[in-house]
């Protein structure tokens, strides 16, 4: 009878608590006994417990005949009965389990957990709880189920957010024309405001007539304009890498980085142009390591992609969303294993001996992009317009270089960049979304996420760019397949112009994940918005500046374009001679002028293009790629086609897509080469037109 009244069980069964515990719980009441019982886990455990009286014994298992002398009263439904007894031998069986095991032990007191402590960690993973608490499953399996519990919660949250972010019809067009009615309010009342006042114009051009601020004003415009264009020639590009042919341990390294990088190569309509992409790239990768990602609005591919990938034994994957950033997306999903994914685009030829420059994704450094070149069909020079930015395209590498060692550069090129995969997941809960632009975001995110962004500019990837300025003949790109450089950049490029300026201003304000590296990034960041303000301005202060003082503005105008002659000849004449990649005469003095001064009227044109679209533009909420709902179901599409089940969640997706339709999949096609040896591409693989190989033997 002691034994009895110094002991007391609980009401949940199985779980002894000492009686004094039990009395000075404040959980006494019935009901609220009920709701404590229905938040502990239902882990079905069994306590053997030894006792004088009341007991029975079944299978040699001794089990309470009752709970408590002090049995609680509850409502009829609270009550549980116990389950009935088990056969013999299954009791027997169970005997023979690791499931019945001594009391957990508290690391911290080294002392048995309390009966109450034991029930709320078991069966989740208690301080001490050894593998043989559970049925062992293996790393990879768990792995993959953990990712999909944690995409299914961020599935769950982006169809909330979903519809959070749905306008009605008649909210997107008063937003879009009350936009509308702002400008032409501003542009009146604000620029002109004749007759009622005088404007911020007239009050412009009282100021530069009146108090002689043109050489001040240009002597600062200048001189800031000359101090970013020049400082980057301070450095030199890298060396060349060692050629394929060299028993070089530079090489050596290079290809023990490509067996942990995957590459993503996002694509739209890409059947005319992916097969030189993927020919240079097995050069460089084994193709267990390439993902081609096609992508369209549709259940089906577009196009014969995947037919072109099959003879090159690589990965070919069908996103039925038409989105490169979603594809980037699914493709970082589709690298499960790699530390590194390289990102190019369909229309980049990687040489034979690029270097993967992995080891250098270190410490702060969480992006690497690559300079770049432009080239014409079949990588020739291509049209004086080709060549012209392919000399640009230089000197934004060699610049982003310089801003790279710096602190930061803004972005890495949208055409190629690596990045840790882990890093790059990330940042697409930071990325907004857009899918204009989205190297641009990128490069933002990455900062203000606390990654630096610096450059590779040992070789220079070639990729083919529009063929003319405003005007072209037949033909066809990848990509968006822009073939003049108007519609790339006027109606592509350029529509974040003025928007970048709130996220650069907002950066350099507000963000300091980097230490003593975001001086040099907030230098490099701050020209983006010091170009921005001038394009804004020009429309402006140029013909103002033209009726108050002709000769000085043209002989200062004539003195910028002179500076910027001078800074390409150096640039050509040192950089580029150093890397055999010199640019004729022709092209630098003559064309390559008047092809920079278009390219400023197009950008200045653009920018107030863009503030007319934004209204339409912004009138709908766009999503982040994480907020995407059809986003995530191509990538619980793409789990699903990995684990190769089909869980409960899985159903309940395809019975939750919207509007009765399929909810969206992924197509993942793995081909399975067949000899292994082959790799890396060796050159009678090229006459014989066989890629196919055997899998490595890292993989």
């Amino acid at each position: 009878m002691s034994e009895r009244e110094n002991t007391t069980l609980s009401i949940v069964e199985d779980v002894p608590v000492p009686k004094h515990l039990l009395s000075t719980a404040k959980f006494n009441s019935p009901w609220e006994q009920l709701k404590w019982e229905k938040s502990l886990p239902q882990n079905d455990r069994t306590q053997a417990r030894p006792s004088s009286a009341g007991k029975t014994q079944s299978g040699g298992l001794l089990r309470s005949a009752s709970l408590s002398t002090r049995r609680v009263q509850r409502p009829p439904p609270a009550t549980r009965p116990l389950s009935n007894p088990a056969e013999i031998h299954r009791w027997e069986n169970i005997r023979k389990t690791d499931f019945l095991v001594p009391p957990i032990t508290d690391p911290e007191r080294n002392a048995p957990l309390s009966p109450i402590k034991e029930a709320i960690l078991s069966p989740k993973e208690s301080p001490t709880s050894s593998p043989a608490r559970s049925p062992a499953r293996s790393p990879t399996t768990s792995h993959f189920k953990s990712n999909r519990n944690s995409m299914y919660e961020v599935y769950e949250k982006a169809k909330v957010r979903g519809v959070a972010l749905q306008r009605k019809h008649w909210v997107r067009l008063l937003f879009e024309y009350s936009l509308y009615a702002l400008l032409i309010l501003f542009v009146y009342f604000v620029l002109v405001g004749m007759p009622l006042w005088k404007g911020a114009v007239w009050w412009l051009y009282w100021v530069v007539r009146t108090k002689f601020v043109i050489q001040g004003g240009y002597a600062i415009t200048i001189g800031l304009a000359a101090l970013y264009a020049f400082l980057p020639l301070l450095i030199l590009f890298e060396k060349d890498p060692p050629t394929i042919d060299d028993s070089n341990l530079d090489l050596e390294k290079n290809y023990s980085n490509a067996k942990d990088t995957a590459l993503i190569i996002p694509c739209y309509k890409s059947a005319n142009i992916i097969g030189p992409t993927l020919k240079a790239a097995l050069k460089v990768f084994p193709p267990q390591n390439i993902f081609v990602i096609a992508n369209g609005n549709n259940e089906t591919p577009l196009d014969n992609t995947e037919e072109v990938c099959q003879p090159y034994g690589v990965n070919h994957l069908w996103v039925p969303v038409g989105s490169k950033i979603v594809a980037q997306f699914a493709g970082c999903y589709a690298a499960k294993g790699f530390e590194n994914v390289l990102l190019i685009d369909d229309d980049c030829a990687l040489p034979p001996n690029f270097p993967i420059v992995a080891d250098r994704l270190k410490g702060r450094v969480k992006c690497i992009g690559y300079t770049i070149k432009s080239v014409g069909p079949d990588s020739s020079k291509g049209t004086f317009c080709q060549q012209a930015q392919d000399l640009e395209y230089k000197m934004s590498g060699l610049q982003r270089a310089f801003f790279g060692k710096l602190g930061s550069a803004t972005f890495p090129h949208g055409a190629i960049s690596i990045w840790n995969t882990e890093f790059l997941k990330q940042t697409f809960y930071e990325h907004p979304g857009f899918s204009v632009s989205e190297d641009w975001f990128f490069g933002d995110s990455c900062r203000r996420l606390g990654g630096r962004i610096t450059m590779c500019s040992s070789v220079f990837v070639e990729t083919e760019t529009p063929t003319s300025v405003f005007f072209s003949g037949s033909g066809s790109r990848g990509g968006f397949g822009e073939m003049t450089i108007f519609s790339q950049r006027f109606k592509r490029w350029n529509f974040f112009f003025v928007v970048g300026m709130y996220y650069d201003i907002k950066y350099i304000l507000t963000s300091w994940k980097l230490g003593w590296w975001e001086i040099g990034a907030k230098l490099c960041v701050f020209q983006e918005v010091y170009e921005t303000l001038i394009y804004l301005m020009a429309p402006f202060m140029l013909p103002i500046s033209f009726v108050v003082r002709p000769e000085f503005c043209g002989i200062l105008l004539g003195a910028t374009i002179g500076m910027y002659i001078i800074n390409v000849i150096i640039f050509n004449e040192i950089h580029l001679r150093k890397k055999n990649e010199r640019i004729g005469y022709v092209v630098l003095i003559f064309y390559y002028t008047f092809y920079k001064i278009a390219l400023t009227v197009i950008n200045v044109v653009s920018c107030y293009w863009s503030l007319y679209k934004y209204a339409r533009y912004f009138a709908s909420r766009h999503p982040k790629v994480t907020e995407d709902q059809q986003a995530i179901e191509v990538i619980l599409s793409l789990e699903q086609d990995v684990e190769g089940s089909v869980s409960d969640e899985e159903e309940l997706l395809r019975s939750h897509s919207e509007n009765g339709n399929a909810y969206k999949r992924l197509t993942l096609t793995r081909t399975v080469p067949e000899r292994m040896e082959d790799w890396p591409l060796r050159p009678e693989m090229e006459q014989t037109g066989d890629y196919s190989f055997h899998s490595p033997s890292w993989i």
